[in-house]
């Protein structure tokens, strides 16, 4: 389905009872709403499950501004989405890019979420330094995506924190990430990049909700990460999943299911 917010018409989709506990799941880089697979489903046994395509995916194309494309302006989107459903706080899952929204809603709207769970997720990079460096770099993957998008994703899923997913897994990862339109995706990079975001390394202190945050063992980079991000937040748990690199939900989905349904049975439900 698709909603109309003053930014613009964004795609949508939804599961479960509404009177549920609402979950919203936020989903990373080239992704979709469409890209959680059969995950929906399975939280609208017990939660009634919003999943939005974020801005430059899916059917969230086209925004009215570049705004629009921001982490500012993705976390406006999502409490709209909320007001419209006349939600207000809910749980809020996220991978990726979608973790590093989540965790900027938390922390900029902390009266609409209810719990957070951050999969392979960062608060975003430390210096003004390193976020330079990331927008160069980021500006030449735009270049790649709008000259070859084939040719980007197939380096995309080179990386080494990808290589750990299952060889079909990776080939419909791929296969699905081919409908994007390069342009809006270069409209998300350049606006919600890890180089555009702003560090939320020194917010984490004034995080209010709990939060459960998910690395995989065979992603190196991001244990590291989440064990800082415990350091930082008596509200943060971190838990590494055995044999699992970045992509957890898809490599080790039982132990997933596990550790995000022990999280949300945690929640508490603020009164309206």
């Amino acid at each position: 389905m698709k909603i109309s917010l003053k930014a613009g018409t964004y795609g949508l989709l939804t599961r479960g009872q509404r009177g549920s506990p609402p979950l919203v799941l936020l989903h990373g880089f080239m992704g979709s709403a469409a890209a959680w697979g059969s995950w929906p489903d399975h939280f609208a046994e017990s939660h009634f499950v919003i999943a939005p395509d974020l801005p430059g995916h899916g059917y969230s194309t086209g925004l009215v501004s570049e705004a629009s494309y921001t982490m500012s302006g993705a976390a406006r989107a999502i409490v709209e989405m909320l007001d419209e459903f006349e939600i207000n706080s809910a749980n809020v899952l996220g991978y990726s890019m979608g973790g590093r929204l989540a965790l900027y809603l938390a922390l900029s709207c902390p009266a609409r979420v209810t719990s957070l769970v951050l999969e392979s997720a960062s608060p975003g990079l430390r210096t003004d330094k390193a976020r330079q460096e990331r927008r160069a770099l980021d500006a030449q993957r735009s270049k790649e995506i709008l000259d070859d998008l084939d040719g980007f994703l197939g380096r995309w899923y080179d990386q080494p924190l990808f290589r750990s997913i299952p060889e079909d897994v990776r080939r419909n990862r791929v296969q699905s990430r081919r409908q994007n339109d390069p342009q809006e995706l270069v409209r998300s990079l350049r606006g919600m990049g890890t180089g555009a975001q702003p560090s939320l390394w020194n917010h984490l202190s004034s995080l209010s909700v709990g939060t459960l945050v998910l690395s995989g063992s065979l992603d190196q980079k991001y244990v590291s990460i989440g064990k800082q991000l415990a350091e930082r937040s008596p509200k943060i748990e971190h838990q590494v999943m055995p044999r699992a690199g970045h992509v957890i939900h898809d490599e080790q989905p039982e132990a997933f299911h596990e550790a995000v349904c022990s999280r949300l049975s945690k929640a508490v439900i603020p009164p309206s």
